[in-house]
């Protein structure tokens, strides 16, 4: 009888308010009940008994936690585009969406010569990417797609051929999958001088 009022004792603190205060609790008790090793066989397994009532509750409530916490994870995962798939599995949804167009080069060119675009296109996090040349100069150009590792045009590489821009004309060219390059940018060539237009070019990344 002395050993079930120990062991309805020891439940109740758990069973009344589980926590980390009342299992620390309902362990010093325990652990203060324990039998000594050369304790009757009977003793020990009411003490085993004792620990099994004392746990059961605890690791029920950390169980039910434990599916509160994945169903709010699962939640926030669906925020960020990602979807919890059966068996475990994760799907990441990456929608690939356009940035703004960037103006990358608007002069009125005068002269004959080379020149380039004010900037490289930043292009170490995108998927594709697309230039847009607009032309009113009353002579043709040629443009060259070039690629650098850095943000510099002065050691950048040619990427594909020469595009043709006639006079007074548009041209559009997007890179394939191997054409990739962390900085990309244009080279402009005009043969002979323009006397009118203006020529703009613009680059759209798609992340």
């Amino acid at each position: 009888m002395q050993k079930t009022e120990e062991r309805g004792v020891g439940t109740g603190i758990l069973v009344g308010g589980i926590g980390a205060g009342a299992l620390a609790t309902g362990i010093a008790l325990l652990v203060a009940a324990r039998p000594a090793q050369a304790a009757p066989t009977d003793e020990k397994l009411d003490y085993l008994v004792d620990v099994l009532i004392t746990l059961t509750p605890v690791l029920a409530e950390v169980s039910e936690r434990q599916a509160t916490l994945i169903q709010l994870l699962e939640q926030w995962l669906a925020l960020q585009g990602i979807v919890a798939g059966q068996g475990g599995e994760v799907a990441v949804s990456t929608p690939w969406i356009a940035k703004e167009p960037e103006q990358i080069f608007h002069q009125a060119i005068r002269s004959a010569g080379t020149f380039y675009a004010d900037r490289m296109v930043n292009y170490t996090k995108g998927k594709r990417i697309l230039f847009k040349a607009e032309s009113s100069l009353n002579q043709a150009a040629n443009l060259q797609v070039i690629g650098n590792i850095a943000d510099d045009h002065a050691r950048a590489t040619d990427i594909d051929g020469v595009l043709p821009l006639p006079g007074n004309g548009n041209l559009t060219v997007g890179l394939a999958w191997d054409d990739w390059t962390p900085f990309t940018g244009i080279r402009i060539t005009v043969a002979v001088a323009p006397t009118a237009g203006i020529l703009t070019i613009w680059a759209v990344v798609q992340e």
